[in-house]
């Protein structure tokens, strides 16, 4: 019996790294965040004129405050994590109590930031569900799922993480694969109805309208991102030294982030462009839920009324898609 338990002990506590392995792979996951804040950087400031055409003078919403939440808390976040681990740790002075502290704080900040983000790409499968309720509702159901499921994982794992005085962490349990487990399914759960509903669109005749096309590519990248990032950093949890799955903690926190506010972005600048522009394929019959900035319409996602509009096609008589019959295109928030 006594055998049997400390193999089962062994499962859960990685080796001791030697200790300059262990600085260098503290100085690798401080440049490794320092890359993923200076990409979430470059990527803000080179959407901030779209932020301020299509958000600024919106009113204040729900969706919006998310979308101002998933693009700035990661960022202001990651900066505040390269305080910890670098030499000014040695100069604050952590004790244990206050290294365990720090990284509850950093499971919060990464389970809040995927919560923004999954609302975000939540709200893109109500609007190509919204007339099938229990599938909004089995999403929700699952969302919540995810939720619960990382919270405890961090829950099981974060007493048994071990750190060194300069709050480096040294070992993880591997309880936190459930953490990261819980996030890959919900993601591939939801890559999986954005591929069905776009199939189903192929064959019925409007896979081709183009905000379609808009919704399946940008469900198609942010899935393939988030799923690369996440699997990466659960792998990294097999390596001898558990260190190294700090190195794309930052990078997680930043495609969040980015897959978030860029879905968002992208969905306003299709409204605001076909406002504008005549197509081919879709009159200014369809009509999306907007926000005037300066007589500047925005899609913001948020309701989905039950009165359909009608959506007139130049292609033919083939079947309407149809949530694009609707005032809005995503659900009640």
């Amino acid at each position: 019996m006594a055998t049997s338990d400390k193999s089962a002990s062994a499962l859960w506590t990685p080796p001791i790294p030697i200790p300059g392995e262990v600085a260098a792979v503290s100085q690798a996951v401080r440049l490794s965040s320092a890359a993923a804040l200076t990409f979430l950087l470059y990527d803000i400031c080179l959407t901030f004129g779209d932020e301020v055409d299509l958000f600024w003078g919106r009113k204040w919403t729900f969706m919006k405050i998310n979308f101002f939440f998933v693009r700035y808390f990661p960022l202001l976040a990651q900066a505040t994590l390269l305080l910890v681990g670098s030499e000014l740790t040695e100069r604050i002075h952590f004790g244990s109590h206050g290294c365990f502290i720090w990284q509850i704080y950093q499971g919060v900040i990464s389970v809040l930031t995927i919560m923004s983000c999954d609302f975000v790409l939540l709200a893109r499968i109500y609007a190509l569900y919204h007339t099938r309720t229990r599938t909004r509702i089995l999403v929700s159901v699952c969302y919540i799922l995810e939720i619960v499921v990382m919270c405890m994982g961090l829950g099981f794992a974060l007493p048994s993480i071990r750190f060194d005085e300069m709050c480096v962490v040294t070992g993880m349990p591997s309880g936190l694969l459930l953490y990261a487990g819980g996030a890959i399914a919900f993601q591939t759960l939801l890559f999986g109805l954005t591929l069905y509903k776009f199939i189903a669109g192929v064959r019925s005749g409007w896979g081709n309208v183009p905000i379609i096309v808009l919704l399946m590519r940008d469900g198609t990248w942010a899935f393939f991102m988030l799923f690369m990032f996440l699997v990466g950093k659960a792998s990294l949890y097999g390596l001898r030294n558990h260190s190294y799955a700090g190195v794309l903690f930052a990078w997680t926190l930043s495609s969040y982030s980015f897959c978030g506010y860029r879905i968002l972005l992208n969905i306003n600048n299709y409204t605001r462009r076909a406002h504008h522009l005549d197509t081919p394929t879709i009159s200014h019959s369809i009509r999306f839920n907007t926000r005037h900035a300066a007589d500047t319409p925005s899609c913001e996602m948020t309701s989905l009324p039950s009165n359909p509009q009608p959506v007139t096609l130049s292609e033919g008589d083939r079947e309407d898609p149809p949530f694009l019959k609707q005032d809005n295109i995503a659900p009640s928030m």
